[in-house]
This record gives structure tokens, C-alpha cells and sequence, in this order.
């Protein structure tokens, strides 16, 4: 019978920035690892307050069953421990109903009357064949001390190690704690796992990761369409990484973390390349067409009648997004993060579609002059085939 739970839950700690799970199928094993493990990670500079989240020293008595007696009165292992657990935890008889609650009848022997080891040791166990034994004439009961409780995760034992960052961003840490932890030598069918909010970010990381190729793959199949080549979407999509790398380090400039608003502002700077290269390449192919010019002389035309209102576009967005920025109100620190990072997409943006996207434009681009168009003999040329 096990003490009445003291001290911390196992498993709680929930909150800590990083929680260890060290897995394997021997609890008492499982708990000199962790406390191996516990010490090893105390002497990481960049992790603090680590803590083993389970208490193995609370008073509770164990049952060692002599099995040649119990045997010899015909009874197995499992009927002794159903027995016990009747006992002790108690059974559901019935139900007890009153008005729309129902409420579970549990039969047991009183906590009251199990309060020394000669209690345990003096309960009745029903033989087979009819009859009762006392339980001290077919095992030894013995004070000891054990875990509160046993948590497992898929059915796997597991003790949970939880530690805070210090002084280093979360994303770092666990970095470095899984190679560190890497080095640590464990039993054969034993293994580290991660969780708290280390498992939150890589579980958004992955959301995001999948957010953003979907956005892109569905982009990509919409310009296909619109413009009937796979040229031009290819174009326009080159730019967006250099896009993101200025989210990047816009982020990293303002020494703000990767949050999962971040993706609002991912999906605000892709929309903008996609729509400022549609808008780009489209007329350029337009005036190449109709004016019969080269692809240089009509993306740098484009680009000068288009400047106006995609820079006008692109900072509106962006100044619309300078409050969230600068943090400024009450609730803004959650949105903080998009708004850097898509203002600075932004702004990478501008200069890509200004640069970059022209530039891609021209080297993609036949050498020759394409034919103006002849209204007298309306057979223009594909749209979009001046990169075919």
C-alpha cells in the first residue's frame, strides 16, 4: 500500500522551457539514468534549474510473494495481485444514480484499518477451491520506499528531466543539448526524447515548414495557369527566398524569437512578391509583344511605369505594421515578431523586385527582338512565350 502522494506530480512541469524524457522499459534503471543524466546536465552553463520530476522515496509497502506456498495452496501471481488490488483500491460494484449524475460505488477495506504493515499482512485472500489464506502465509510484506507514481508514453516507462534556458535563446539550447546528450552513454533500449516547450517549437516549425510549401506549391500551380509557361512562375518564386532571408534577419536584428505569428508575416511577404512579379513580368511581356522591343529594353520600361505603385503598395503595408512593431499598446508582444519580420521582408522585397527580379527576367529571356504586334494581322505570339 502506497503513502498518500507528497511533493511534486510526475509529469507536471509542463512550463519548464525543456523537458528530457528518458525512456526505457526498468524503472529503477530508468531512474539512475535520469539522475546520471540530471547531474550531467547541471554542468551545461546554458541550462538552469534542472530537476528529476519524480519522487522515488515515498514510504509504501511491497509484496514478495513466496511462490512454491502460494502454489501449494493453489494460487497464482495474478490472483493474488487482483486480490490485493480489490482490496486495497477497491472494485466498482455499482452505480449510483441522482437526477442526470452518476456516481461509482467502490467496494474496499478502509484506509483507516490499513495503516501498519500487520494490516496488509492479516488481509483474507479467496483460494480457488474455496476457503481464505491470510496474505502474510503466502508472501512477506515489507516497508520500502518507491516511485509516486510510474508515467508512461505509448506504453513506454518514462522519467521526465525538465531544465530552463539561461542566458541563451530557446532554439540554441536544445541544439546544443541534443548534441551534448548524444554523448551520453545509455543502456541498451533506452533513449532520450524531448518535450515542453522544446516540443511546442519543433512541432511549429514543422506547421510552418508544411504552411509555407503549400503556400508556394498552390502559388506556383496558380501562375502556371494564368500565365500557360512554368518559366515565369519560376522566376517570380526565385525571388522569395532572398525575401525570407530579409525576415530572417530582420528577426535576428531586432533579437526577437521565431514565434508562430511569424507565419502571418511569411504568407503577407509572399503574397507581395508574387503579386509585384505577376504585375512585373505580365506588362513586360506586354510591352515586349506589342513594341517589338528586347527583353532588357521592356522589363526596365516596366519596371519604371510600375515603381510608383508597387513602392506605394509595399511601404503602406509596412507602415500599417510599424505599431505592431515598435510593441506599442497592451497585448502586442505576441504579434511583435510578424510584424518585424514581414516589414523587413518587405523591404528586401522592394529592392528584389526592383533588381533582382528584372535581372532574372533578362537572363531567362531569348537575345532576340521579339516581332511587334501587326494589328492588320492579329497573330500575336503566346502570351508568355517570350521565354519559351
Amino acid at each position: 500500500r502506497q503513502a498518500p502522494t507528497r511533493g511534486v506530480r510526475a509529469g507536471a512541469g509542463g512550463a519548464s522551457d525543456i523537458i528530457v524524457k528518458l525512456q526505457g522499459p526498468h524503472v529503477p534503471t530508468l531512474f539512475e539514468q535520469a539522475q546520471h543524466s540530471a547531474r550531467f546536465m547541471r554542468s551545461l552553463d546554458y541550462l538552469a534549474n534542472v530537476d528529476v520530476q519524480i519522487d522515488t522515496d515515498q514510504p509504501e509497502y511491497q509484496v514478495r510473494l513466496d511462490r512454491t506456498r502460494a502454489a501449494e495452496l493453489g494460487l497464482s501471481v495474478g490472483e493474488v495481485a487482483r486480490s490485493l488490488r480489490t482490496l486495497v483500491s477497491g472494485t466498482v460494484a455499482t452505480r449510483y444514480r441522482e437526477e442526470d449524475e452518476h456516481y461509482d460505488v467502490r467496494v474496499m477495506v478502509d484506509e483507516a484499518s490499513l495503516a501498519l504493515r500487520e494490516d496488509v499482512a492479516g488481509l483474507l485472500l479467496d483460494r480457488p477451491g474455496g476457503g481464505k489464506v491470510r496474505l502474510h502465509e503466502v508472501a512477506e510484506v515489507r516497508p520500502a520506499t518507491g516511485p509516486v507514481e510510474i508515467t508512461r508514453e505509448n506504453q513506454v516507462n518514462q522519467v521526465l528531466i525538465s531544465a530552463d534556458t539561461a542566458a541563451v535563446s530557446l532554439g540554441e539550447a536544445l541544439s546544443r543539448l541534443e548534441a551534448d546528450l548524444a554523448q551520453v552513454a545509455l543502456p541498451s533500449g533506452y533513449r532520450f526524447d524531448f518535450g515542453g516547450q522544446a516540443q511546442l517549437m519543433l512541432d511549429m516549425q514543422r506547421t510552418m515548414m508544411l504552411i509555407v510549401t503549400m503556400a508556394l506549391f498552390f502559388a506556383f500551380i496558380i501562375l502556371a495557369v494564368q500565365f500557360n509557361r512554368l518559366k515565369l512562375p519560376t522566376l517570380i518564386l526565385l525571388t522569395l527566398p532572398v525575401c525570407l532571408a530579409g525576415m530572417v534577419f530582420a528577426l535576428g536584428l531586432s533579437g526577437l524569437a521565431l514565434g508562430a505569428t511569424v507565419i502571418i508575416g511569411v504568407l503577407v511577404v509572399v503574397a507581395a512578391t508574387v503579386n509585384d512579379g505577376v504585375l512585373l513580368l505580365s506588362f513586360a511581356e506586354q510591352i515586349r509583344h506589342e513594341k517589338g522591343v528586347s527583353a532588357t529594353e521592356a522589363v526596365i520600361e516596366a519596371a519604371c511605369i510600375r515603381l510608383r505603385p508597387r513602392v506605394m503598395t509595399s511601404v503602406s503595408v509596412m507602415a500599417g505594421l510599424l505599431p505592431l512593431a515598435l510593441n506599442i499598446g497592451e497585448g502586442g508582444d505576441t504579434l511583435q515578431p510578424m510584424a518585424v519580420a514581414a516589414i523587413g521582408g518587405l523591404g528586401v522585397e522592394i529592392l528584389a523586385a526592383l533588381l533582382l527580379m528584372p535581372g532574372l527576367y533578362v537572363a531567362f529571356s531569348p537575345r532576340h527582338t521579339a516581332p511587334a504586334f501587326d494589328p492588320e494581322n492579329p497573330a500575336p505570339a503566346p502570351f508568355g512565350a517570350g521565354l519559351g
